[in-house]
């Protein structure tokens, strides 16, 4: 039998993180996440990506006739249209649960915004937040805005009227889809339609379970943006509106996805070069991993798999480390990156030894 080469452990930084139980040499695939539990691709590119295995046309030369978008689609009645770089992924995309479901759902979401956008706002006003944020965020007031929207939603009359005038945003219809995709893989789970295969080291076979146990970032992330809560709301109250009755009852949880997208979602980027990003993934079990500005692994993504293969050889109980960032930045860069995208203040090695001595003269 195969023993493990590393173990999940709790620590007093950085939350949970994966270390080595034994020494690792360099190159060694030491995990993997088969699927995002929540992904969306932006709508400027969702003619250019493959739905099934996230290929994009521009930088591959199977694409048929127009070079930046593929030839194969699915054209299913009552979905969105959704299209592939070749039978092979059409095939599995269509033999699958999950991806027929989450196009009908989107194709529905669609519709709704198209539907929002022929009642224009009155005058601006937004029930929402009607008077903004306070100069000081706190939790209780997070608390009591989302208390606040839940009241709203569950009037029905109330919340038609309410998204009858709603003027949703491009970037509010693209996180309601990225949420959306969460919900269908819930329901698709808790009905036993399909087998969702998680990530290799964790325990649980509870995708939605590897969800929760990610770190919220919904106070870091509504104090550093405070605007980032009324979108928030405005997508909770969307998709109380647009989603169809099945899967409404899952919709209380869009809290708690939103709380920790920020922070633990990967983008998903057209190759190694990360010339465009095509959308983002949350990956739960890939979150585990913390930030490195010198990491000892690397993360690739295959098709919707992540591989995460060390980069040099690693030593026992050494922690295992990802780059979040571009590491080529300064440190001042680098720390601002992360402190404005991820809320914390880097403190590796490399990020100790590159700080400038505050004593010594500017």
């Amino acid at each position: 039998m195969t023993q493990p080469l590393i173990d999940l452990r709790t620590t007093l930084y950085g939350g949970r993180s994966l270390f080595a139980i034994q020494p690792i040499i360099e190159g060694t695939n030491i995990f993997t996440c088969q699927v995002p539990c929540a992904h969306v691709i932006y709508k400027d590119y969702r003619r250019e990506v493959c739905a099934q295995c996230f290929a994009y046309a521009a930088s591959n030369s199977r694409s048929i006739d127009d070079p930046r978008t593929w030839g194969i689609k699915s054209c299913r009645t009552n979905a969105e249209t959704v299209w592939f770089c070749t039978d092979e992924c059409k095939v599995t995309w269509e033999s699958g649960v999950i991806g027929p479901l989450i196009a009908g759902v989107n194709a529905l979401l669609g519709k709704a915004k198209i539907a929002t956008r022929k009642n224009p706002d009155r005058d601006g006003y937004d029930p929402i937040l009607p008077n903004g944020p306070p100069t000081q965020i706190t939790q209780d007031y997070i608390d009591k805005a989302w208390a606040d929207v839940e009241e709203l939603v569950s009037c029905r009359a109330r919340l038609s009227s309410y998204c009858s005038t709603m003027n949703l945003e491009d970037m509010e219809l693209e996180i309601s889809r990225s949420v959306a995709s969460a919900i269908v893989q819930r329901y698709v789970s808790d009905h036993r339609l399909a087998s969702l295969a998680t990530s290799s080291i964790i325990t649980t076979s509870d995708l939605w379970k590897e969800v929760l146990d990610l770190q919220s970032s919904e106070l870091p992330n509504v104090s550093l943006r405070p605007y980032i809560l009324a979108a928030h709301l405005r997508v909770y109250a969307f998709l109380c509106y647009s989603l169809p009755k099945h899967l409404r009852q899952y919709v209380p949880t869009v809290r708690h996805i939103l709380a920790r997208d920020t922070g633990n979602a990967f983008g998903i980027w057209d190759g190694d070069n990360r010339d465009e990003m095509l959308g983002w993934g949350l990956w739960a079990g890939a979150s585990y991993f913390n930030h490195s500005c010198c990491p000892n692994v690397k993360k690739t993504r295959v098709g919707r798999t992540m591989h995460f293969t060390t980069s040099r050889s690693v030593e026992i109980d050494e922690e295992l480390c990802i780059s979040y960032i571009d590491t080529n930045q300064t440190v001042t860069q680098r720390k601002r990156d992360l402190q404005n995208s991820w809320f914390f203040a880097c403190r590796c090695q490399r990020c100790q030894s590159e700080e400038p001595d505050e004593a010594s003269p500017h």
